[in-house]
């Protein structure tokens, strides 16, 4: 069953295209700000706590002002010439159920019901992929896990009658421990590239041609003295 795909945007994210972020240091009780390129960094905060929370991890971000207005015009001519009716909002909506789902089915191991959502390479690539014993069981994210979704990157190409949109996806999400005795909480950052065949007849259909775990965090229980 193909995903019936998400629409794009008029207006563009506040948080569209930041660069990766590293989680760290919120796990430790701490509010820091990383710069990676020009106005592009995140923040980091945790509100005071005996031990770092779901509830108490929380994510900004400031964008690229470059790669931003990039993505602003890649949106604002995909909707121009190919779908007027696309919007970042319910896009990102969907996006963000998408991934949820697909690292629910990589998390049972149901690779046939990845058919449809996720190319057969990805498919492939993530069923060759070692996982740690804590990454396998903790990998499922809900959509209440999520702290943040970015748009990194937006990609027009066409080559002769095929019209060809890639957009790249940066999910945040922090989620309770399967073992709470070991750890206090888990940080995960997702990556997905969302690919639709614009061709006139084509299926109005998105499916996630890349997808992968960028970081996998899990903060340990603080020692008892």
């Amino acid at each position: 069953m193909m995903w019936r795909g998400p629409r794009i945007a008029d207006t563009a994210s506040r948080w569209a295209a930041a660069a990766p972020v590293r989680v760290t240091s919120a796990a430790r009780g701490q509010a820091r700000y990383g710069r990676q390129s020009l106005h592009t960094g995140y923040m980091l905060s945790q509100k005071q706590a005996a031990k770092p929370t779901t509830s108490s991890i929380k994510v900004w971000y400031v964008p690229n002002p470059f790669k931003w207005l990039h993505n602003r015009m890649e949106i604002a001519a995909l909707q121009r010439d190919w779908d007027a009716s696309f919007t970042l909002e319910t896009f990102k909506f969907g996006a963000i159920q998408a991934i949820c789902t697909v690292t629910d089915l990589v998390s049972q191991r149901e690779w046939g019901e990845l058919r449809g959502l996720l190319s057969q390479n990805a498919i492939d690539k993530l069923r060759d992929t070692k996982w740690t014993s804590d990454q396998t069981h903790n990998l499922t994210l809900s959509p209440g896990n999520v702290q943040t979704a970015m748009i990194r990157d937006v990609k027009l190409q066409t080559i002769v009658d095929q019209k060809y949109c890639d957009i790249d996806v940066h999910l945040i999400g922090v989620r309770e421990p399967y073992n709470v005795d070991k750890h206090s909480l888990i940080l995960l950052e997702y990556y997905a590239r969302f690919h639709r065949n614009y061709c006139e007849g084509g299926l109005p259909d998105w499916s996630i041609t890349v997808f992968t775990l960028h970081s996998f965090q899990a903060v340990p229980q603080p020692s008892r003295t």
